[in-house]
């Protein structure tokens, strides 16, 4: 089994290419026109977990305690995003079968980093 500062960083490695594929760059056909206003608060919370997985990858083999709460606290802002694009609130469109298939990818990533995050924090040691 990985160390559990390995396997952080390698889940947040992950959801990062979730998370690309789901911008404009990508696969999202949506205009931000299109989007409501629990839309942006939901890019907010996604921009939010983007950058505290950000820090717990570089703080995770320095101090690990802090990049696994860090990691946990990021998990937990996206679950309201996806739950809000799931309940069509995002968007006046709906999302395509891309999008839905990429969304649960990175909610099933981010379960496993809340995961990773708890054991990093509880780990001896650390």
């Amino acid at each position: 089994m990985p160390r559990p500062a390995v396997a952080l960083r390698t889940l947040i490695a992950i959801h990062f290419v979730w998370t690309f594929l789901l911008t404009p760059i990508a696969f999202e056909p949506r205009p931000f026109s299109s989007f409501t206003v629990l839309g942006f608060g939901s890019l907010a919370l996604i921009f939010t977990t983007v950058a505290l997985d950000i820090a717990a990858f570089v703080l995770a083999t320095r101090r690990p305690r802090t990049a696994g709460l860090a990691a946990s606290i990021g998990a937990v802002l996206f679950i309201p995003a996806f739950l809000i694009d799931r309940a069509g609130l995002f968007s006046s469109e709906s999302a395509p079968a891309t999008i839905v298939i990429l969304e649960a990818a990175a909610l099933v990533t981010q379960v496993l980093i809340l995961w990773s995050g708890y054991r990093l924090r509880t780990a001896k040691g650390s």
